[in-house]
């Protein structure tokens, strides 16, 4: 099982694209806290940037990891084939 993290990501968008009111409420709110707190608002962007490198870090390690048991497994698979 490999993680996808385009798949995560088209699935927010897809969420957002449904309900349409809700994105726009969150743009705003964050549009609001651009201009009334700016230092909060880039505290909030930047843990949300922090947690979205590391989210697709460790889906990129993963998926590396899984094609390389899936790549050993195929290999010891053909050796027992061959014996």
């Amino acid at each position: 099982m490999s993680l996808n993290f385009e798949a995560y990501y088209l699935e927010i968008l897809n969420y957002f694209r449904a309900n349409m009111n809700i994105a726009i409420a969150m743009g705003g709110v964050l549009f609001l806290l651009l201009l009334k707190k700016p230092k909060l608002f880039f505290a909030i962007a930047l843990i949300v940037a922090i947690n979205v490198s590391a989210l697709y870090v460790i889906s990129y390690t993963a998926s590396v990891s899984d094609m390389q048991k899936h790549r050993l497994i195929s290999k010891t698979t053909a050796q027992l084939e061959a014996y």
